[in-house]
């Protein structure tokens, strides 16, 4: 590797070179901001005629044809930018609307930096950006401004700089000669260098890339330039437009169904790199199966399977925002779409966004989630027999869940959504649950989302906000309790198109008004428009048609499923799960998995495991005197000893385990996902209906 600092324009110089952005690079992505940035400082060298100004580093190697072909490993960006600079000096002067006083400038430009006019190829632009920039660039090129394609991020900055440039606040020749004073670090590999680890080495930040941009250079940066436009062409790039171009997301999302565990965002590309170079998959291995998820990933994002049916429960999951579904759906996709019926498969769907909409209610949080959805699949596969379906068992695995995993049953469902404050609710959610109700199962729907998105539908208060005196009448002595109770509850809330109309005016005069409840052709005004009162009685009675819909709306599973086996649980350390009266068979600890007969066994092997990765640290743990079950003394009658001056109390409660457990953790800095337990728990003991 040789680096030496030079001229910007010294290394786009010379005849014959052309520099190629290789596919594995992300596209170009600068930003008008960034762009504003480096023609402020173009304008500052000017103005206060400075001899050079640093543009960074370029790190360069060649093609492999022995030709003077350059492959950019870093700093595409920055020549990119540079070239669309010089495009729009040259198209400014073209069109007259700036003059040099140098006749030949504006060829110098083109023939010296832009255009190869003696390649031997049909494409003579020097300069060759990946796949969907390349396009954008040539039409610039070109000079045709119809042909210019708008929405293109390399077209939105060349506007930019033929802009500044047609201002003039320096002359285009106070411009190049400002170019010209661009200095960068110009670093070339050697045959014998490592692209890949010198690249990761220059960008270890993290700041500028995505995790699916370093996955993409990985993959493809150390194959023969033409093997890399093939990959590129046949399996990446049909990757990221699949995905929507959320390559990050959807590479989380498979490893968690490669490996049944939820890879931190920021570890993505770690953890990729891991799982291929532990697992030997080739390349086009590991890219023809990304392709084959990144299909149904399209699919799910877009709500476009082969089944109407389907596409509506997708839909509507997707409009809560539950991408945490996503892993489990890749695989439920992969396996079952043909395997079982259409009802069978929208009956797990249904049940999901019951689970996902019941617990959304309650109010309870959804960060077990992601480890429910992450084993789901390979949960139900365990259980799956000859007596059993698909669907009936993963209905089952969801309501045996307990504690952060529960799936609310029927009381607590509706006992929170009759009193819960729905007006204050996020609204996308407010969006996904009017737009159920109002068209339910129906044939026939109203465009509720689009209506809601574009504000044409509102949520209206039937009761106002603020009372008037004849609402106050109206509602009784007790209209204060009243208020208070009601207001934002479901009970009182419509949607309407009139919402400034009605205002505070009394119920019968929104009702009875043009526009009002009577003429509203929306479902959910029906009851409304039917009333004379709008008092705590309608409010009750609405309630309890609401109560009876969200029922069979977002329905409790029946399943005919019953397990042979007690019931198993896996549980990270990091769960909020009652672990009293349980029995722990095995613990997984980073992917390895043991089996124990005790929480005294798992405590202790455990611990010991630990004690190999993090001595120094359990040892201060020992010697910190505030840490009752960790010493550095025998502990009398119930002690165990770890290692030689390290003692745990083991007759202390599972609970107080756990809670040792949790604290070496957080001292250590240790994950807890990285601690799965099975525990058993017996049917009798269970407190859950196997079959309603």
């Amino acid at each position: 590797m040789q680096g030496n600092a030079k001229p910007l324009i010294q290394f786009l110089d010379g005849s014959e070179k052309r520099f190629i952005i290789p596919v594995y690079q992300r596209n170009y992505d600068w930003k008008i901001t960034n762009c504003k940035q480096l023609f402020d400082d173009l304008v500052k060298v000017v103005k206060k005629n400075k001899n050079t100004h640093f543009f960074g580093s370029i790190v360069s190697s060649p093609n492999g044809t022995g030709m003077m072909d350059c492959l950019i490993i870093d700093g595409q960006q920055r020549i990119t930018t540079i070239s669309l600079l010089f495009s729009a000096m040259v198209n400014a002067m073209k069109n007259g609307l700036v003059t040099s006083n140098d006749w030949k400038l504006c060829e110098k430009i083109e023939k010296k930096f832009l255009v190869d006019e003696f390649q031997m190829e049909t494409r003579k632009v020097r300069l060759k950006p990946i796949k969907d920039d390349q396009e954008a660039f040539d039409k610039i090129i070109n000079g045709i401004e119809e042909e210019y394609i708008r929405s293109s991020n390399v077209t939105q900055n060349y506007n930019y700089f033929f802009d500044r440039i047609k201002f003039q606040e320096i002359t285009v020749d106070e411009l190049y000669q400002a170019i010209c004073k661009l200095q960068i670090i110009d670093i070339f590999l050697q045959e014998n260098d490592d692209p890949q680890l010198i690249f990761e080495s220059l960008n270890s930040t993290g700041v500028d890339l995505s995790e699916g941009d370093k996955i993409r250079n990985f993959v493809l940066m150390g194959l023969e330039p033409k093997i890399q436009e093939q990959y590129y062409n046949e399996y990446w790039n049909k990757i990221e437009k699949n995905t929507d171009y959320n390559v990050s997301n959807f590479i989380r999302d498979y490893l968690t169904v490669k490996q049944s565990k939820i890879t931190t965002f920021s570890l993505i590309y770690v953890s990729f790199k891991e799982y291929v170079l532990s697992s030997n998959i080739e390349t086009g291995t590991i890219l023809a199966d990304l392709l084959e998820y990144s299909k149904i990933y399209k699919i799910i994002l877009n709500s476009n399977s082969k089944s109407k049916l389907v596409n509506e429960v997708l839909s509507r999951l997707n409009m809560l925002d539950m991408s945490v579904t996503y892993p489990f759906l890749l695989e439920f996709f992969r396996t079952q779409e043909y395997q079982l019926t259409e009802i069978q498969f929208v009956e797990v769907l249904k049940c999901i966004e019951s689970y996902i909409f019941r617990r959304l209610i309650c109010g309870i949080p959804t960060n077990s989630l992601n480890k429910t959805f992450a084993t789901l699949h390979k949960d139900v596969y365990k259980l799956v027999g000859q007596d059993s379906t698909y669907s009936e068992v993963a209905k089952h695995i969801l309501i045996s869940k307990t504690s952060s995993g529960v799936f609310p049953r029927d009381e607590e469902f509706v006992d929170s959504f009759q009193s819960k404050n729905v007006y204050s609710m996020n609204t996308k959610n407010k969006i996904y649950l009017f737009n159920r109700f109002e068209n339910k199962d129906n044939v026939e729907k109203v465009n509720v989302v689009q209506m809601m998105n574009d504000y044409i539908l509102t949520v209206e208060h039937i009761m106002p906000q603020k009372l008037s005196l004849i609402w106050q009448r109206e509602l009784g002595n007790e209209y204060h309790r009243i208020h208070n109770e009601w207001l934002n509850t479901i009970a009182n809330l419509t949607l309407t198109g009139y919402n400034s109309k009605y205002s505070n005016h009394p119920f019968c005069e929104k009702r009875d008004m043009k526009y009002g409840y009577k003429e509203s052709g929306l479902r959910l005004n029906k009851y409304v428009a039917e009333q004379n009162t709008w008092t705590e009685k309608e409010l009750k009675d609405r309630s309890e048609i609401i109560k009876k819909l969200s029922l069979e709306l977002w329905s409790y599973p029946e399943t005919t499923f019953i397990p042979v086996a007690p019931i198993s649980d896996i549980v990270s350390l990091d769960d909020d799960y009652n672990f009293t009266g349980k029995y722990i068979k095995t613990f997984t600890y980073k992917d390895i998995r043991y089996e124990v007969q005790s929480w005294r066994e798992m405590f202790t092997e455990l611990l010991k495991l630990i004690y190999t990765e993090e001595s120094s640290l359990l040892h201060r743990m020992a010697d910190d005197k505030k840490i009752v079950d960790i010493k550095n003394e025998t502990i009398l009658l119930y002690g165990y000893e770890i290692a030689e001056g390290i003692n745990v109390d083991i007759s202390n409660s599972t609970k107080s385990k756990i809670a040792v457990l949790r604290n070496v953790f957080e001292y250590c800095n240790l994950d807890m996902s990285d601690l799965q337990m099975e525990i058993s728990r017996s049917i009798e003991d269970s407190d859950i209906e196997i079959v309603k």
